[in-house]
């Protein structure tokens, strides 16, 4: 069900400066991985840093999945027994941010990704993400809420 509230948001001219600022922060992450596995190419041979690279990423995805699936559990748990954190709900989205950088392959993207699973900074993160888009996170829990409780009494 599309949420026209959540859309109208994330269309705002403040929500599509935030998402401009992210893709330039990530291009930049990618001209710097790109200098930096030109310059280890140069050292060691090109296909042993395609097998590092190869190496990262998949290690990456095999990790980042399973640790977001643990996050919507949490975050899904915390709804369903109507407590509000918003802390949960700031953690969750930097941890959908950091498994985009962390499958995107490269070294800072995945140093990037990583530190956004960190809890204080995943916390920051998300709130830094709310704000910069006007997103309540009272207001996104609510139609969260709403939105599992339509949903379990129409699977009864």
């Amino acid at each position: 069900m599309l949420n026209l509230r959540m859309l109208y948001i994330l269309l705002d001219k403040r929500s599509v400066k935030t998402y401009l600022a992210l893709v330039t922060s990530l291009g930049f992450g990618v001209l710097l991985d790109i200098m930096i596995f030109l310059n280890l190419t140069l050292l060691i041979g090109p296909w042993i840093t395609l097998a590092i690279l190869a190496s990262i990423t998949a290690v990456g995805v095999a990790f980042v999945f399973p640790y977001v699936e643990k996050s919507g559990v949490v975050l899904l748990t915390a709804v369903d027994d109507g407590h509000f954190d918003a802390g949960i709900l700031s953690r969750y989205i930097a941890t959908l941010i950091a498994a985009g950088f962390i499958i995107v392959p490269g070294l800072f993207n995945t140093m990037l990704g990583c530190l956004l699973l960190l809890k204080p900074l995943g916390t920051r993160a998300g709130d830094l993400i709310s704000r910069l888009t006007g997103i309540d996170w009272q207001e996104a829990y609510e139609y969260l809420r709403l939105d599992r409780m339509t949903r379990n009494s129409a699977d009864s």
